[in-house]
């Protein structure tokens, strides 16, 4: 049902938490394969990839063009989710993105519909706790979910949307601003941000998160484009 695309660079602990969290969902068919495409890394994320059984590309393009690559080598699905490494998906999500793709197709939106999940930071404070609900304000009123909310899309649909833009090094933001608000659909389950495992704090970006809702109300964008990796 799934064919799952992660974009990575130098992404070795990120992407093997991510991938534990979709090796239920493999156990119960939904994700049919698993596609990294990678920007040249130099730690040991070929490494995690290759030992998790992962299709794996190179590219060195930006997001969107390492995820194209991902889509064109995935052959075991017609509908990608499309994730960020260094996200865990909350138990049982996979049921109900299993029912949002059956019900898209029943209802002739399958080039359409697409969808997303909440997002959630495993830190304790404040701060946290106020991206998650930046990120929902965003979504609601918007539409422009962050990468690492994960996206669901069929295969037809992507190709149609990235067709149309013509930067190879175009972001996550460059796809789905491309989006209709009504056809982003946001699933219950959530979508972890997991903080790092050596030193450091977890990354909200509290920064692009500011760039995104005062992109959205019409503000002057500060420097820095939120698309960027």
């Amino acid at each position: 049902m799934l064919s799952v695309v992660i974009p990575t660079q130098n992404s070795e602990e990120g992407l093997a938490r991510t991938l534990a969290s979709l090796v239920p969902a493999a156990a119960e068919g939904i994700v049919r394969e698993v596609v990294v495409s990678d920007a040249g890394s130099s730690d040991g994320t070929r490494i995690v990839a290759d030992a998790a059984g992962c299709s794996l590309v190179d590219n060195s393009g930006g997001w969107l063009t390492r995820v194209t690559a991902g889509v064109h080598v995935a052959r075991r699905a017609s509908w990608f989710l499309i994730l960020a490494p260094n996200v865990h998906l909350e138990r049982d999500w996979y049921r109900e993105a299993a029912s949002f793709v059956e019900r898209s197709e029943r209802a002739g939106r399958a080039d359409a519909n697409v969808a997303t999940f909440r997002i959630a930071y495993d830190e304790f404070g404040w701060r946290p706790r106020l991206a998650e609900r930046m990120v929902g304000f965003s979504c609601a009123l918007f539409g422009r979910p962050l990468r690492e909310q994960g996206l669901i899309i069929s295969r037809r649909h992507f190709e149609g949307l990235s067709a149309r833009i013509a930067d190879r090094f175009a972001g996550h933001g460059d796809l789905v601003g491309r989006l209709s608000r009504a056809a982003i659909h946001m699933l219950r389950a959530d979508a972890v941000v997991l903080p790092p495992t050596r030193g450091g704090r977890a990354a909200p970006s509290y920064g692009r998160l500011l760039r995104i809702t005062s992109s959205g109300l019409g503000f002057p964008t500060p420097t820095g484009d939120w698309t960027e990796e």
